[in-house]
């Protein structure tokens, strides 16, 4: 074995000597590399700074990353890198980096403002996400007034009205001299229905930034006041006072819009024609007043002028798009296409063009129902949104997607983001009011669609809109109106025609509804027509005639609900039971899971006798849709009508011992005690039925009723109301239901609307006819009307006499009273004498 080497003392000491020397130089090597790195992270920080300084973004990205190479969680590289990522339009990338900036340096405010703008522009969870980070920067720094903004804008996508307003409001509070703060607020106030809060806000506006968009905002404002018009003419004419030449051509047009919507049609030619001067010639004031020509009946020269501006522009996109945009407004959708395609000729980049392309894949998408179509437009749409997800035009596009597929939800998510960055966009405003249309708020979708008229008056399909919200919301006089308006430029549209004559009915008219709808030639008569004839002819009694057209009508459409239910009830009268009976049945079999189908052969089920059958018939229906309220109505009158109260209700009681998770049941159970009069036990299983089943529409509908009735906790009643009214939007007991509530809370005004909707939604002669009437009458009381109160008592009344007039006609005895009748005419007595 080898012995050790041994040191000397001496040697040992040299050893650790260079020991420690080595030791030394390998720090000094480690700390000069760590100096070096430092020192070019900053140089490449340094660069890319001034490359963005330079408006050089993608040169600063490069910078970035090669620092971000040398440190990877260098919180400001990765803040740079996300700013020079916006610049580019690499939106993805810069979303990614800010949300890597926040997570390494929570601190850094500027970071989560911009990452909290990014998701105001998602859904729900975004939403809360936005807050989370607004309220982060407000915790660091509660001066920021644009965390107040973000987290005001978050809490009223997420329906949190009162905390919304309050930090619009703080936020104005934190910048008094920033005009659009002030203007955010106004307008949230405005779209929130307090008008008497909004308008100094709107006239301090104008004050504090006296431009042409204020001035605008404050002459929209005000023009939706008719009474105010001249306050609004003179707000318009200030707006067009202040543009820049910039801002002309839109001023020029937003002016004629609003006088071309009070019919003041040559003062709206005469600015059109001003406008033309004053900008050149700008291609929209050419295409607005071309549509002014094709408006008043001047085709030729509406389209000898857009033909002219394409031909003297042709190596630019723009003429083309507004080709494509004025055949497209016109029905031509082929055409507009390939206006549209020629604009991505000359310039195949175009985002315009691009999504103009999209936009007519949409719509011919729709129509053809062509998902191919859709495929193509949403592949456009994505692209653009990748590169831009703030682009209003992109979002717009998306939204007219959304809604084509049936994503209501995401199309007006879309279309709010689109006007918040273009809230003078008329499209906007009116694809917004056809979403909230079909979401059955018409309340708010009427607003968006008068806004759209405002910025754009001869916006036809806005005017068609606004009419059918009108007859929705039982406003009959301004649907007639509206259509009226339709039909002087374009008297061959039948749905219009189909409608006014609708809404002449509802006002008692039946006679000037039949011209309207005998002006539609016989050979563009659809089932739309004759269903409308038929139900006039059964309104004045004319049973026969009435089944002539019914039958017509029923060709085309042979299992229609609302046709073969207007048909059972004319054959009742006329000795035809057997055959409707038949019809109803053919069509249930050929569709068995049809709820309305199914009951509607149970309820002729029991008009012919047949009472087991029918009723098992309605128990099917219930089951197929427990929301059906016809079918629990239909199956408790007749359980009530057979004497079987104490027995139906037992039955019904064991089978929710049995099942007492089973919210159809506790409801059914309900109607029973409610027929009973037994308030307090149907509202107990009204309330469990709601518990259990959150959309069962009807238990909400009629627990609201009832705790309206006994004046009992009437914020809940409201609640509920809506909530029913939201779920079943058609249904006239839900607009029923709203406004006795309404009533009920000293809101006359607003219930007069939802009364109105629901005598307009029931047939006539439907038992609860005369309630809906008797409402009305007490809300136009309430609301100093007593004339009006006065006619609504007079049709319930008028109905029975009828009743009874056909009861003595066919020589039988006519049926009692309802309940409502005695309280009708005791009305009647202490209302004061008709003026006039």
């Amino acid at each position: 074995m080898t012995s050790p080497v041994r040191l000397l003392p001496s040697a040992r000491q040299r050893l650790a000597r260079g020991l420690l020397l080595l030791g030394l130089l390998v720090g000094a090597v480690g700390l000069a590399a760590c100096q070096d790195e430092q020192s070019r992270l900053q140089e490449h920080m340094d660069r890319a700074e001034q490359f963005m300084k330079d408006e050089k973004p993608s040169d600063a990205a490069i910078e970035y990353k090669s620092a971000l190479q040398i440190s990877p969680n260098h919180a400001p590289a990765h803040f740079g890198l996300a700013k020079a990522y916006l610049a580019t339009r690499d939106v993805r990338k810069a979303y990614w980096e800010l949300q890597e900036t926040v997570r390494l340096d929570p601190d850094n405010v500027e970071a989560r403002l911009a990452l909290a703008q990014f998701l105001l522009l998602g859904r729900d969870e975004e939403w809360g996400q936005a807050l989370e980070q607004a309220d982060a920067v407000i915790a660091k720094d509660p001066e920021r007034w644009e965390a107040q903004v973000i987290r005001a804008r978050a809490l009223e996508n997420l329906k949190r009205l009162d905390e919304a307003q309050a930090a619009y409001e703080k936020a104005v509070e934190l910048a008094p001299e920033n005009p659009d703060v002030l203007r955010t607020l106004a307008a949230f106030l405005a779209r929130k229905g307090d008008r008497a809060a909004a308008e100094p806000l709107f006239r301090k506006l104008v004050t504090q930034d006296p431009s042409a968009k204020s001035w605008f905002q404050l002459a929209g404002f005000l023009s939706q006041d008719r009474k105010r018009d001249a306050e609004a003419e003179e707000a318009y004419r200030k707006g067009l006072g202040a543009a820049t030449d910039k801002e002309k051509p839109e001023a020029y047009q937003r002016v004629a819009s609003f006088f071309y919507q009070r019919e003041r049609y040559d003062e709206a030619e005469k600015i059109l024609k001003e406008g033309l001067d004053a900008t050149d010639h700008d291609l929209d004031v050419i295409y607005a007043l071309a549509r002014f020509y094709h408006s008043r009946g001047a085709k030729d020269r509406a389209d000898a002028m857009i033909e002219e501006a394409t031909r003297a522009r042709p190596d630019e996109v723009q003429p083309y798009l507004i080709l494509s945009a004025y055949r497209g407004r016109n029905g031509d959708l082929d055409g507009a296409l390939a206006a549209a395609e020629k604009a991505l000729k000359v310039d195949p980049d175009s985002q315009p063009a691009r999504l103009r392309k999209a936009e007519l894949l949409v719509d011919m998408g729709v129509r053809e129902s062509s998902k191919e179509r859709l495929a193509q437009a949403r592949a456009i749409v994505d692209a653009v949104l990748a590169k831009a997800p703030d682009s209003a035009e992109a979002q717009f596009v998306a939204a007219k997607l959304d809604l084509g597929e049936g994503k209501l939800d995401d199309a007006v998510t879309a279309l709010r983001h689109t006007l918040d960055a273009r809230p003078d966009w008329a499209q906007a405003h009116f694809l917004l009011a056809s979403s909230l249309m079909l979401q059955g708020d018409r309340q708010q979708a009427r607003a968006e669609a008068t806004r759209a008229i405002e910025l754009d008056a001869n916006f036809l399909e806005a005017h068609r809109l606004l009419a059918r919200i009108h007859a929705a919301l039982g406003e009959h006089d301004l649907a007639i109106e509206e259509a009226r308006r339709i039909l002087r430029q374009e008297p061959d549209d039948r749905e219009i025609r189909i409608l006014l004559a609708q809404s002449l009915v509802h006002l008692g008219k039946p006679e000037e509804a039949r011209v309207e709808l005998e002006a539609i030639p016989l050979d563009q008569r659809d089932s739309q027509v004759y269903f409308a004839l038929g139900r006039i002819d059964m309104l004045q009694g004319k049973a026969d005639l009435a089944r002539e057209k019914l039958l017509k009508a029923l060709a085309e459409h042979p299992r229609h609900p609302e046709i073969l239910e207007s048909l059972l009830q004319v054959d009742a009268s006329t000795g035809h039971l057997q055959d409707s009976l038949a019809r109803i049945q053919a069509a249930a079999a050929a569709e068995p899971d049809n709820a309305a189908l199914v009951r509607l052969e149970g309820m002729a089920l029991l008009v012919a006798g047949q009472g087991p059958a029918g009723e098992a018939r309605l128990r099917h229906a219930i089951e197929l849709n427990p929301n059906d309220m016809a079918s629990y109505q239909a199956l408790a009158r007749y359980l009530l009508a057979s004497g079987r109260r104490e027995e139906s209700i037992q039955t019904y009681e064991q089978a929710v011992k049995s099942r007492p998770d089973s919210a159809p049941l506790h409801f059914t159970l309900g109607t029973l005690y409610e027929s009973l009069g037994r308030r307090d036990q149907a509202i107990a299983e009204y309330q469990e039925a709601v518990k259990l089943d959150p959309n069962l529409a009807v238990a909400k509908n009629n627990l609201a009723y009832l705790l309206a009735e006994a004046g009992r906790d009437l914020d809940r009643a409201l609640d509920l109301a809506q909530q029913a009214k939201s779920q079943l939007p058609d249904n006239p007991n839900t607009a029923d239901t709203l406004g006795w509530v309404l009533l009920k809370k000293g809101i006359p005004e607003a219930a007069i609307g939802y009364l109105k909707e629901a005598e307009g939604g029931f047939p006539p002669a439907q038992p609860d006819l005369g309630v809906v009437r008797y409402h009305l009458a007490l809300a136009y009381e309430a609301n100093q009307e007593p004339d009006k109160a006065r006619e609504a008592l007079e049709r319930a009344l008028h109905e029975l006499d009828e009743a009874r007039k056909a009861a003595a006609d066919k020589g039988v005895q006519a049926p009692p009273d309802p309940p409502w009748a005695s309280d009708v005419r005791a009305m009647l007595e202490r209302l004061p004498p008709a003026q006039g």
